[in-house]
């Protein structure tokens, strides 16, 4: 049986045009030949679970100057990655993603990432 898609109240406030691919425990968000968005939510290692944001280091710090509930993404102690993260158990989870998702439908050029798999979607 296919899992439903975590905080699919959110899809309301992506674009159209958006394609979810899942994979186990996650469902990749891609727009506009980027990936912008990893919705997580699984109980193995849930300090992951959320919204995984695809950016660049050097948007970090404005993109947590605008929605300051996001915080760095650490995988494990010692790898390197450029993704933030929205943990769904702050406070302003709802809030938050749905500024977040907005950005997107805005194409907000600090969100995704053309990666080879993401520009052969469209």
């Amino acid at each position: 049986m296919k899992k439903p898609v975590p905080f699919d109240f959110l899809l309301d406030y992506l674009p159209t045009g958006i394609i979810i691919k899942p994979t186990v425990g996650m469902f990749y968000i891609y727009f506009d030949k980027k990936i912008v968005l990893i919705f997580r939510k699984v109980s193995k290692n849930p300090q992951h679970n959320g919204i995984w944001i695809s950016t660049t280091r050097e948007n970090h710090a404005s993109l947590k100057g605008e929605i300051p509930a996001i915080t760095d993404f650490v995988l494990e102690e010692g790898f390197d990655t450029a993704w933030l993260l929205l943990s769904d158990s702050h406070d302003d989870f709802e809030i938050s993603a749905i500024q977040l998702c907005e950005l997107v439908s805005r194409r907000d050029k600090r969100i995704g990432k053309v990666t080879p798999k993401s520009a052969a979607m469209f």
